[in-house]
């Protein structure tokens, strides 16, 4: 995930292009991630304590969505310019 985040922040704010096929595979793999979380959290491979485990099972859309918000937020702000042109 730190590679996928560190491949965002680049394709935003250092080579200033945005790839539709670049932005589906970030949304998938944040996905797939907190898929692969969650399954390993609710089989108890990750040690949580109760009330901790049930919680994130719960609200485990929350961090796919605040990321993928995150993102949107981070691709307006950068071609705010261009698109308010």
């Amino acid at each position: 995930m730190s590679f996928c985040s560190w491949l965002q922040f680049q394709s935003l704010f250092r080579i200033n292009a945005l790839c539709l096929w670049c932005c589906l595979v970030w949304s998938v793999t944040i996905l797939i991630f907190n898929r692969t979380a969650a399954h390993l959290i609710r089989h108890r491979m990750i040690p949580l304590p109760d009330t901790l485990r049930r919680g994130l099972l719960e609200f485990s859309w929350v961090l796919p969505v605040l990321w993928t918000g995150l993102i949107g937020v981070a691709a307006l702000v950068r071609w705010w310019d261009f698109w308010t042109a």
